[in-house]
């Protein structure tokens, strides 16, 4: 009996000793990450060398994919141009730093503007409301944030979107000539649920409209993107799950469009599952052209990005914003992306 008590009491410290150590890290974390901050926000607004007249943050979950990485070169080329600063918040921090806590180190330190990422979490509202008590106006970007203290929002029409994707979806199934299909739609996480119910209906009209809503059989995942690996192991499940593998899935992220993609190929797949994609990087470009992707919707994050730093401009100079900036769409196909052949070919004299 004496040995389990001594043998609890060791893992009892030894748990103690690791949260501490953890709670530690985090603290540094912030702490120097703070100190940073502010460092850059004296340079931008110090009288040596380039002078900024403002200083802006982008905040979001994803920083390091192409998408994000787009948005913040579109901000950089506005804000070149606008006399303004603008940094991509996330990069070389601690992991463990969350949205919310780059949000109140953003609003600690003063800065001029906040564009991040909406989601349906409250401490993200919450935060929002201490931002404007700041007055430190914040546009959201890529998805909303319904009912908060934002000044505006930019991005893509859901409803628009969804109807692209179901007009494709469409379009597959008087080709195959199918009495039914199953189709998937994979939603990543951070997506507000808003958004969410939005695209579902505007893909289920299209179907409707169609007359296509009995051969359609559609379904929807929730796929997790802030955890290590784990949308590659959800994606990975739908292929070797007892449930049918579907025969079309519709991605709404880049992240997720290029885990199944690798996954189409990894479990032999190719021409069996139909993808539809979103946005264009390097690699979905090429899974485009070797026909392992039909199709993308692309969006132009660069013009995202120039319209966040444009936003957040004009409420500094004149105290208002329009509420909504919607960006264009299109779609490409393996079609679009092939070049056109040369004309004449034949050999020289």
């Amino acid at each position: 009996m004496k040995k389990k008590d001594i043998s609890n009491k060791r893992l009892l410290i030894t748990a103690v000793i690791l949260g501490f150590m953890l709670f530690i890290t985090a603290v540094i974390g912030v702490v120097f990450f703070y100190i940073r901050l502010q460092y850059t926000r004296s340079i931008v607004s110090s009288g040596d060398d380039v002078t900024y007249s403002n200083y802006y943050v982008i905040i979001s979950d994803k920083y390091d994919t192409d998408f994000w990485q787009s948005i913040y070169k579109g901000a950089q080329e506005e804000a070149r141009e606008s006399d303004a600063y603008v940094e991509l918040m996330g990069g070389d921090l601690d992991e463990s730093l969350t949205k919310a806590d780059l949000l109140k180190i953003a609003i600690n330190s003063g800065v001029d503007g906040i564009i991040v990422e909406g989601d349906d979490s409250m401490s993200t509202k919450r935060l929002l409301i201490d931002a404007e008590k700041e007055e430190i106006p914040v546009v959201t970007v890529s998805d909303d944030i319904i009912d908060s203290a934002r000044k505006s929002y930019i991005g893509v029409s859901g409803y628009n979107m969804g109807k692209m994707y179901g007009e494709q979806v469409v379009e597959y199934v008087k080709k195959k000539k199918s009495d039914s299909i199953n189709a998937l739609v994979l939603i990543d996480d951070t997506l507000t649920g808003n958004s969410q119910s939005v695209i579902m209906t505007a893909i289920r009209e299209t179907f409707i409209d169609n007359g296509m809503a009995n051969q359609i059989n559609l379904n929807s995942k929730v796929i997790s993107s802030r955890r290590d690996y784990a949308a590659e192991e959800e994606i990975r499940d739908i292929f070797v799950g007892e449930n049918e593998v579907p025969d079309v899935i519709i991605c709404l992220s880049e992240k997720n469009t290029v885990c199944v993609c690798q996954t189409v190929v990894d479990y032999n797949k190719v021409g069996d599952v139909e993808i539809f994609g979103y946005y264009m990087s390097p690699s979905i470009q090429t899974a485009i052209e070797k026909n392992i992707i039909h199709s993308s919707v692309v969006v132009d994050t660069e013009q995202m990005g120039r319209s966040t730093v444009d936003a957040l401009n004009e409420y500094k100079e004149s105290g208002y914003v329009s509420g909504l900036y919607l960006i264009d769409i299109s779609l490409a196909d393996s079609e679009e992306l092939t070049p056109p052949a040369e004309e004449g070919g034949g050999e020289d004299d």
